[in-house]
């Protein structure tokens, strides 16, 4: 009894500190783009993609689960997603994506996005050794090589697409 007060006191404690701030993506540098609001930004890239993944499009796949990922943590740190239905939905998206990829769950999710942004940016360079360096083995613990193959695949995340729905119809009203 005691032991178990402990414990529910000590994860009641490390609740409280510092939580990290959420993860930011890169702005697309696409010219003449329209600027929208990141969390829109990246739903509908997301959406694009996990609409009807193709396979051989490893740069898309990158990007998306990219996407997946800052929003997983964007959602719920944004006051006006806060209350979100996909915000439970993107969390699962994000550890299947991770899954997938053999990203491991206590990764952090700044490194992820960066480095599948710049594996993709590199693809799109047809870059292969650039794409390989961007995902580290800390991070990416399937290796460069298999984590390319495995975006060539679009890897499956069943909760991609009812997550990314749930996000269409924007914030919810205040």
């Amino acid at each position: 009894m005691i032991r178990r007060t402990v414990i529910l006191g000590a994860l009641a404690v490390a609740g409280c500190g510092p939580t990290a701030p959420p993860p930011t993506i890169p702005a697309s540098a696409a010219p003449g783009e329209r600027v929208i609001e990141p969390i829109t930004r990246a739903a509908n890239n997301a959406t694009a993609f996990f609409r009807r993944p193709q396979p051989n499009q490893p740069a898309a796949a990158a990007r998306a689960i990219a996407d997946i990922e800052f929003l997983a943590g964007a959602v719920p740190a944004d006051p006006r997603w806060q209350t979100s239905q996909a915000t439970v939905q993107l969390v699962q998206a994000r550890n299947q994506g991770r899954q997938a990829l053999g990203i491991p769950a206590a990764a952090p999710a700044q490194g992820v996005i960066d480095g599948l942004t710049r594996a993709a940016d590199a693809l799109d360079a047809n870059d292969q050794a650039a794409a390989a360096q961007a995902l580290p083995a800390s991070i990416f613990t399937a290796g460069p090589q298999q984590t390319l193959r495995r975006l060539a695949q679009p890897p499956r995340i069943p909760t991609a697409s009812a997550a990314l729905f749930a996000l269409t119809v924007g914030p919810p009203p205040r």
